[in-house]
């Protein structure tokens, strides 16, 4: 069987590294309701919240995925793999080393990438000896090192910091009645951005209808996140669940995790 890996919209600044850096090209389309699919995989991904306009959740076959969710409840017809671990791409690089087949040069970089990301250069909570496994096995068999992903997020943050609305438009994902906004960098200071950031969270809250809306800077120099709300009824959810102090619209964790690990603890709260 044939099949496409295809990006909907602009891919995030990690990603824009590789095209621009290593000439790797990464497959893109407008979010629209046109294609040739009937039938959809979704990597890194297992609800149709933000997903593209074109996929429908009884025509997605297969999801590989690594968060907590209940992906069954929404794809009836879908195989699921959903394995609590630190990235999607180390259940990629398992699919090819289980099928004795090595994927190309290129694709490997992305991958290494990906689990470096996914990871926060191996800090988040979740991250897995499996996902130590699947570096260790790019490295060994297409020389790659940790420089790639210090350029990777020197790159990324160089990007977010020359336009922090554009890094924000990106990134935001909704969820029910919220924006929620990440942003991972290596150094610098977000809070001197603060009233840019509150109009371009305004504006994406205006635009879906949302109550509130929510910023989390991972900070992998710091090795913490920084939250921003203005809402009072956010900064009692998320003082509540993550144990912090707002001071103004800011906050720090002195540990990172990643959107995907806050959401649940926000949902939980919300019911």
């Amino acid at each position: 069987n044939s099949a496409q890996g295809v990006v909907t919209g602009n891919p995030q600044s990690e990603v824009q590294y590789f095209i621009t850096q290593h000439g790797i090209a990464v497959l893109t389309r407008p979010d629209d309701l046109s294609g040739p699919w009937t039938k959809f995989v979704l990597v890194d991904a297992s609800s149709m919240k933000g997903m593209p306009k074109i996929v429908k959740a009884d025509q997605v076959i297969e999801i590989i995925d690594h968060r907590e969710a209940k992906p069954e409840t929404e794809f009836p017809h879908a195989k699921i793999q959903n394995d609590l671990i630190g990235a999607a791409a180390t259940l990629i690089v398992e699919r090819f080393i289980q099928a004795s087949q090595k994927p190309l040069s290129e694709h490997a970089r992305l991958l290494y990438g990906a689990i470096f990301h996914n990871t926060l250069d191996l800090l988040a909570s979740n991250t897995d000896l499996r996902d130590k496994a699947a570096i260790k096995y790019l490295e060994k068999n297409y020389g790659l090192n940790h420089q790639i992903i210090a350029d990777m997020f020197a790159y990324s943050t160089k990007s977010i910091f020359t336009d922090i609305r554009k890094a924000l438009l990106e990134d935001f994902k909704t969820f029910s009645n919220y924006v929620f906004c990440q942003l991972i960098v290596w150094g610098g200071d977000l809070r001197s951005h603060e009233e840019e950031i509150s109009l371009t969270l305004r504006e994406l809250g205006q635009k879906d209808n949302s109550l509130w809306s929510i910023l989390s800077v991972v900070d992998l120099e710091k090795r913490q996140n920084i939250f921003w709300a203005e809402s009072p009824k956010t900064k009692a959810v998320l003082e509540q669940i993550l144990e912090i102090k707002f001071d103004g619209n800011w906050a720090t964790l002195s540990q990172v995790l990643l959107r995907k690990q806050i959401y649940p603890k926000i949902a939980a709260v919300l019911k």
